[in-house]
């Protein structure tokens, strides 16, 4: 899942599993469902929809995984929205950004879009992906609003990043087919959630329930400019 490193993972897999080599396909959003489906993969780490949106947005499966539907669905972690922005924006000048913030922003959404969500008031514009919005960010044609990872994988140099909390989050799974289960998928689990062998439930061990995912956050900010009030986003038309 691309704005992942799964490199630490598999160098943990062959330090507790030598014996059985974890093979990493990197794949677009879209494609990893697809994938597990097919039986290519026997797992895969992406991104749902964020909570309340409907259809899925471009960036992501058409097919969003469910345990209703006979898939495994391990939460690992909910990620940030940020707003990417030109270095001498007004928005700078505060340390995270309101939502109501943005109204009156051309907000540049990309064909890969993976939040499906617009702040209310703001101007629309397509662009071809995120890494053509990043560009288009740094010329200061418009903000773009990823999560945090993605702003990471596609910083530019020019560009700012400030945090939008009371945005909807990325929600981050790890998932398989329930009907096609890796012997070794608890032991996957427990590598990709950071717990220790004598914890692990894989491989037989017994294992400490899991602790509640975790919510990727920043400190409080100190605020440096105007405060205005929040109010509910609204849904993106298409």
């Amino acid at each position: 899942m691309p704005g992942t490193s799964p490199d630490r993972w598999a160098r943990v897999w062959r330090e507790r599993l030598p014996d059985d080599p974890l093979e990493v396909v990197h794949a677009p959003p879209g494609e990893a469902v697809a994938a597990v489906l097919a039986g290519t993969v026997h797992a895969a780490v992406l991104r749902l929809p964020p909570v309340g949106v409907d259809p899925p947005p471009a960036g992501l499966s058409a097919t969003t995984p469910s345990t209703s539907t006979g898939w495994a669905v391990v939460p690992l972690w909910t990620e940030q929205s940020v707003v990417v922005v030109r270095k001498d924006h007004v928005l700078t000048v505060v340390d995270q950004v309101d939502v109501a913030d943005l109204a009156g922003e051309t907000l540049l959404v990309p064909g890969d879009d993976v939040l499906g969500w617009s702040p209310p008031g703001v101007e629309e514009l397509e662009v071809p992906d995120v890494a053509t919005g990043a560009d288009l960010a740094a010329q200061g044609a418009g903000v773009l609003l990823v999560p945090h990872s993605l702003a990471r994988l596609h910083d530019r140099r020019g560009t700012a990043v400030r945090v939008v909390p009371d945005a909807p989050g990325s929600p981050v799974v790890l998932v398989w087919r329930t009907d096609d289960e890796h012997p070794h998928a608890q032991e996957l689990v427990g590598i990709v959630r950071g717990r220790t062998v004598a914890s692990s439930r894989g491989s037989g061990g017994t294992g400490a329930p899991d602790p509640a995912p975790p919510t990727r956050r920043t400190p409080p900010p100190r605020r440096t400019g105007r405060e205005p009030g929040r109010r509910q986003g609204g849904s993106r038309r298409r």
